[in-house]
């Protein structure tokens, strides 16, 4: 009855472990077409358009109908090669009309100057490069609360940005600066991690441990 109760429980081992390495494959199939996909955005990014739904870190143009307003807020303890610095939010007004947030990116000080020399250099194009981003509904887990009475801030929360602005933002999405010309960053891309070939295959390595332990009792059983 034991040896039966151990060849069902490691069945079971191997047949969730088989599960998991195959939904890791279609997973892994899935990241890299999503790489693929920003990867050719960044290529050649295309002109926004407010009726198209986009994926997460997507490129493209806003051009000179979307206005950055400096009225900067900074999300606090951003790092970069080591260093401490903030992420700069301004908001976006599309045809004179709140429509959303853009992300300067990240910089080491509060330094006003460094805001408005970002935004001369993006007025001096028809249209500079973004990649867009989901707006959260809530912080993220570990993170602190935004204080926006404060005005001290440590995630972007649509709603916590528009009750500081005062203003409803059309857009579900926000942007992350991203265009050499304007100013150097990281790219998003260094952001994404693939590693689900190697889950797929501890899941598979497990579930043929499994299937070795099964023909051993199996073994042993009869012999």
């Amino acid at each position: 009855m034991k040896l039966r109760s151990l060849t069902y429980f490691f069945l079971f081992i191997s047949l969730v472990t088989f599960i998991l390495g195959v939904w890791q494959l279609y997973r892994l199939n899935w990241k890299n077409e999503l790489i693929e996909n920003i990867e050719n955005s960044f290529r050649n990014p295309q002109l926004f358009n407010q009726s198209k739904e986009y994926n997460e870190l997507v490129a493209v143009n806003l051009d000179d109908d979307y206005n950055v307003i400096n009225q900067p807020i900074f999300l606090e303890s951003k790092t970069q090669q080591g260093k401490v610095g903030f992420h700069a939010i301004l908001p976006i007004n599309h045809l004179g009309k709140s429509y959303s947030v853009i992300n300067l990116g990240w910089l080491p000080t509060k330094d006003d100057s460094l805001i408005l020399s970002i935004l001369n250099r993006i007025e001096n194009y028809e249209n500079f490069r973004v990649y867009t981003r989901q707006f959260d509904d809530s912080k993220p887990y570990f993170v602190p609360e935004n204080q926006i009475q404060k005005n001290i801030w440590f995630s972007v929360v649509k709603s916590d940005l528009e009750d500081f602005f005062n203003h409803d933002f059309l857009s579900k999405y926000y942007f992350v600066l991203f265009d050499p010309r304007i100013k150097l960053d990281v790219t998003p891309l260094a952001f994404l991690r693939n590693n689900h070939l190697n889950y797929s295959i501890t899941w598979f390595l497990l579930s043929l441990s499994s299937v070795i332990m099964i023909l051993i009792i199996r073994r042993k059983h009869h012999g």
